[in-house]
């Protein structure tokens, strides 16, 4: 029987967390916990719904990554994390210690290539649930790997056939995507002038990034004189919106073993003053 590994994005459900209930919600001391609830409703909620063999917990380092030295401007337009957001993430690492998850995340990569690295390198009997908001992560998709965008009402499960249906192109063509209409949210620019509907019907006739590339004097109009002089800065952009799958992180499956002590759990959530349920995962 296969197995099932269940990957987070921490900092995609950190966000989603904080911003999806009230910073009304605090425990005794003033200190704001709405971001740790969330987290931990949506992340018990998932190991009941999937009881997972393995469950990782990938999160983003703190140094720069190797992107930003290709690039400064990577993910420049961000704003700065809330600092009531930030006093709780202490609060949160220690909630996936308690669920006995190891919280994965190494310095000069983001936790997109952690994530890719894990769900490469599974065991052959091991399917991976990606749960993420992020659409980066859509290129990682395979007969494999699935990744789910949490939603309040019904999860949205991203086959290989989905991917295709929604991005206009197969998993590992999104990057190509990417690189030539550009990525608003990690602050790729993109070739001037190649909107989604371009960038979708040269890839659709070329196959690759690198069959535009081949075919860029023949291509139309000023988006394609654009990509015939930024043929660098497209192979560039790619590489930024890649996911690396062979970072360096030690990453055991023993280690990712689902398994929790019910009174540490419990322990840890009291000390927080949250009151929710223990996962009932066996």
């Amino acid at each position: 029987m296969s197995k099932t590994c269940l990957i987070l994005d921490c900092f995609s459900l950190v966000y989603r967390s904080f911003f999806g209930l009230p910073t009304t919600i605090k425990r005794q001391d003033g200190q704001a916990i709405n971001a740790v609830l969330g987290f931990y409703n949506t992340v018990t909620g998932l190991m009941e719904q999937f009881r997972p063999d393995y469950v990782f917990v990938a999160s983003d380092h703190p140094s720069p990554t190797f992107r930003h030295e290709l690039f400064p401007d990577y993910k420049g337009q961000r704003p700065p994390m809330p600092d009531e957001l930030k006093s709780q993430i202490p609060l949160i690492e220690d909630i996936v210690h308690c669920l006995g998850a190891p919280l994965v995340k190494l310095e000069g990569y983001e936790a997109d290539d952690v994530i890719g690295t894990i769900s490469k390198h599974a065991p052959s009997d091991t399917h991976c649930f990606i749960v993420t908001t992020d659409h980066d992560a859509l290129q990682l998709v395979s007969t494999d790997v699935t990744v789910i965008s949490p939603n309040s009402r019904a999860n949205k499960v991203f086959t290989p056939e989905l991917v295709a249906h929604e991005m206009g192109v197969p998993p590992k063509r999104v990057p190509d995507l990417k690189a030539l209409m550009g990525d608003a949210s990690d602050n790729i620019p993109g070739i001037p002038l190649v909107g989604p509907k371009t960038a979708k019907r040269w890839l659709g006739i070329y196959d690759s990034l690198d069959g535009v590339i081949e075919n860029a004097h023949l291509l139309p109009g000023k988006a394609g004189k654009n990509l015939l002089e930024g043929q660098e800065d497209a192979l560039l952009y790619r590489h930024l919106a890649t996911i690396e799958r062979d970072v360096p992180t030690f990453c055991c499956w023993k280690a990712g073993r689902l398994a929790f002590d019910e009174r540490q759990v419990r322990q840890t959530l009291d000390s927080m003053g949250i009151r929710a349920s223990i996962p009932q995962v066996c």
